[in-house]
């Protein structure tokens, strides 16, 4: 019975039907009193931004658990998203669950998420300690190298476009890491490269707006006012409420000539 119960829940989670999902893994937590259990029910329950219910699922897995180190690493990973909470405390609190975490076991995964928590508050001497021990545990962990490569893309471009290139190596898909090696590229003057991996990473994920927005800055950049426009014009018509966007885009119609255009965009925006 309980392990039909658990694939009904896979099955459910797989399928996206989160609140089936967690509604099983809730049932099959009560009855089997498992921190494994607990884990993925709160671990749902964090999917669908239900961020007391999976404190408590977390909690009770803790309390089942107290030495986990995976425990731990999900309760320091609810804490480092949840929106209900100050950002600041709740990113202090996942710090401290992160670096509890640590005690008990050191791995590529938990450091990456440490240092994307460190980066979060600024802390980025010891955000970049810790990604470079990631790598060094597992040099082929691309979350690390991502994330590290974003450190550096303020200090050091050419060490950036380095770790982007061995992330993508690693996994050809990374539509993240291709948006940053264009953002790189377009620094460092190379704008052929740049415009490939802003289209590299729109093809992976055709609705990232960021994406869009640096590919139509770079077309806007070199002249290219038509292919510019359009895809300007799609960012901006598919998130239209990011009115920092639709500003950037006004103010590039009024560059190129379209005072009537840009002001009708900014009409739209205001309305939205």
């Amino acid at each position: 019975m309980m392990d039909s119960l658990q694939q009904r829940a896979e099955d459910a989670e797989d399928a996206g039907d989160l609140e089936t999902a967690l509604d099983l893994w809730k049932e099959l937590a009560a009855r089997s009193s498992e921190a494994a259990f607990f884990i993925c029910y709160g671990s749902v329950a964090e999917k669908l931004g239900k961020w007391e219910e999976a404190e408590n699922a977390f909690v009770q897995a803790h309390r089942l658990d107290p030495t986990s180190s995976l425990v731990m690493e999900n309760i320091g990973s609810l804490w480092a998203h949840r929106t209900d909470k100050s950002d600041a405390d709740s990113l202090q609190t996942a710090k401290q669950w992160f670096l509890r975490a640590l005690k008990q076991e050191r791995h590529a995964r938990l450091l990456t998420h440490l240092g994307a928590t460190y980066k979060a508050l600024d802390e980025i001497a010891a955000a970049r300690e810790v990604f470079q021990e990631a790598i060094r545990l597992d040099p082929e962990y691309e979350e690390a190298l991502y994330n590290l490569a974003v450190i550096e893309e303020e200090t050091d471009l050419q060490k950036s476009v380095e770790l982007l290139e061995r992330a993508i190596q690693i996994d050809p898909d990374y539509a993240a890491a291709h948006q940053v090696l264009g953002r790189v590229y377009e620094k460092m003057a190379d704008p052929t490269r740049a415009e490939y991996h802003f289209r590299r990473s729109l093809e992976i994920d055709p609705a990232d707006y960021w994406s869009h927005l640096y590919l139509a800055n770079l077309l806007g950049a070199q002249g290219r006012d038509a292919e510019a426009e359009e895809v300007y014009r799609f960012a901006t018509n598919l998130h239209p409420e990011i009115s920092s966007g639709t500003e950037i885009f006004a103010r590039f119609l009024e560059s190129i000539g379209k005072k009537l255009e840009a002001a009708e965009v900014r009409e739209k925006t205001e309305r939205s």
